[in-house]
């Protein structure tokens, strides 16, 4: 497999974290991110897919049932924060 080079910034701290995760697996810091950038992607479109499933799902509900109640909106909402699904954060940049 050929590779190519990428430059990144992150926070001292975050280096800090990166080696040490990579040298207790016993890989570069190479291998060890391209890892974790797959494993995030992956994790990404997991997520991706199933809220796209259950916009189709409370979409084919609506469709027979009517508009869901707000309260079942909203405890929708919180069981999908609390179970990761849905994340309020707004994506933050590397500066």
């Amino acid at each position: 497999m050929s590779a190519r080079k990428l430059s990144i910034s992150v926070p001292p701290e975050v280096e800090e974290t990166i080696k040490a995760a990579a040298a207790e697996e016993g890989k570069p810091v190479s291998a060890w991110l391209a890892e974790a950038a797959v494993e995030k992607a992956h994790l990404a479109a997991l997520h991706a897919a199933g809220r796209a499933a259950a916009r189709e799902l409370v979409a084919e509900y609506e469709s027979e049932h009517g508009r869901l109640p707000e309260e079942s909106r909203r405890r929708a909402r919180e069981f999908l924060l609390e179970t990761g699904l849905l994340d309020d954060e707004p994506w933050r940049t590397a500066r």
